[in-house]
């Protein structure tokens, strides 16, 4: 009776080391890769705005801006004449954000929005968690 209850025994012990590895295996992975993908993706894009109208504009620009997936945060205030928006780079483009700037000014206003190409050193704005 002792004999068969601890071979039965010894053929269940190597799947069960088996799934654990594979799930320690699994976990360590996930860590190092899930962080190296969410930080390399984020860029922050300045856009200059430019024209006697963009004050007025800020809002419509804002809220054109922040319904765009992959837009994480929208800074109109920081820098004076200049919008600084942090993106996923793998989801939205600069360009992106042009267009849709383009489309919520309104007809006949005199705002100009253009993706700068020097950088403004300002820090990313820390992630929501």
């Amino acid at each position: 009776m002792m004999n068969r209850s601890l071979k039965i025994c010894s053929r269940r012990a190597p799947r069960q080391y088996l799934v654990m590895r594979l799930s320690c295996l699994l976990l360590i992975l996930g860590g190092f890769l899930s962080p190296v993908a969410a930080e390399t993706s984020r860029e922050r894009v300045a856009l200059s705005l430019t024209g006697p109208d963009c004050f007025s504009q800020r809002p419509s620009l804002a809220a054109a801006w922040g319904q765009l997936s992959g837009v994480s945060h929208v800074d109109l205030t920081s820098v004076p004449d200049h919008a600084l928006v942090d993106i996923a780079h793998d989801v939205v483009t600069p360009e992106a954000l042009s267009v849709a700037a383009a489309r919520s000014v309104t007809r006949g206003t005199q705002c100009h929005v253009e993706i700068m190409k020097s950088c403004i050193s300002a820090s990313l704005s820390p992630s929501p968690r």
